[in-house]
C-alpha cells in the first residue's frame, strides 16, 4: 500500500493541485493540518480535500480562522487569516470545523505540531534538531508524522520513523517546490518528493486579493 503524507497547504492551490497530480495513484493521503491561511484559495482548496478523501488533522491557522483567535500571529500571517475568514465559504468552515486534533492508526500518529491532546498539538514547533529529545520522551516505538515547521525531514529509530512531509504551500526550507511524502508499506520506506508549480499563478492571486507582497515573494526562495 502507498501512503501519501502532506501539510501546510495554507490556501494554496496550484502547489495542492500539482501535488495531487503525483500523489492521486496512492491508496490513502493524510495531511498535518493548515488546510488554509495566507494564501487565497480556501474554499478551492477545500473541495479538492473532500474530492479526493484526504484525511486531516486541524492546523493552528485552521483554527485561528476559526474562531478568530490569531494569537501569536505576525502581521501578515493575520490579515492572511482574517481574509480568509472573511471569504470562505460555509462549506468551508464547516470541513475546518469537523477536523480532529489528531489522526491515530494501526500504522502511524498524525498531528499538526507535535504529539499530544487537544490544543497541545496545534502550537510547538518540532524541528529536526528536536526529535532526538522528543522521541526520549514519548518513547521511540511510534511513527509519528507532523507538519507545522514547513521543513521536510524524516528520522528513522530502527523501525519507526518520525516524519514531516514539508509544506506543499509554503515550503521554508530553502527549496521552493512543494514538499511531500510518500510511504510504501510492503517494503517499508519513505520516500521524501517534492514538485514545481506555477508559483506566478499564487502571486497574481494574492496581488488581487490584496494580501501582502512578501507572501508571494517568499514562494520563490522557499523560505
Amino acid at each position: 500500500m502507498l501512503v501519501a503524507f502532506i501539510s501546510d497547504i495554507h490556501g494554496n492551490l496550484p502547489a495542492f493541485e500539482a501535488v495531487l497530480e503525483r500523489i492521486e495513484v496512492c491508496d490513502e493521503i493524510y495531511c498535518c493540518g493548515d488546510v488554509v491561511g495566507y494564501y487565497p484559495f480556501p474554499d478551492e482548496v477545500v473541495e479538492l480535500m473532500i474530492s479526493f478523501n484526504v484525511r486531516s488533522v486541524l492546523g493552528n491557522h485552521d483554527y485561528a480562522v476559526l474562531t478568530g483567535d490569531f494569537t501569536g500571529f505576525n502581521s501578515m500571517a493575520r490579515e492572511a487569516g482574517m481574509w480568509t475568514a472573511k471569504h470562505m465559504s460555509d462549506r468551508t468552515l464547516d470541513y475546518l470545523a469537523e477536523l480532529p486534533f489528531s489522526i491515530k492508526t494501526d500504522l502511524f500518529e498524525i498531528y499538526h505540531g507535535m504529539p499530544g491532546e487537544g490544543l497541545e498539538t496545534l502550537f510547538e514547533y518540532v524541528f529536526p534538531e528536536d526529535v532526538d529529545q522528543l522521541v526520549d520522551l514519548i518513547g521511540g516505538n511510534r511513527n509519528v508524522v507532523v507538519g507545522h515547521t514547513h521543513i521536510q525531514f524524516v528520522r528513522w529509530f530502527g523501525k519507526s520513523f518520525f516524519l514531516n512531509p514539508g509544506s506543499v504551500g509554503q515550503p521554508r526550507d530553502g527549496d521552493p517546490r512543494a514538499a511531500y511524502a510518500i510511504l510504501d508499506t510492503e517494503n517499508w520506506r519513505i520516500r521524501l518528493e517534492r514538485t514545481e508549480y506555477n508559483i506566478e499563478e499564487v502571486c497574481e492571486a494574492v496581488e488581487r486579493a490584496g494580501l501582502p507582497g512578501f507572501l508571494c515573494e517568499r514562494l520563490y526562495r522557499g523560505v
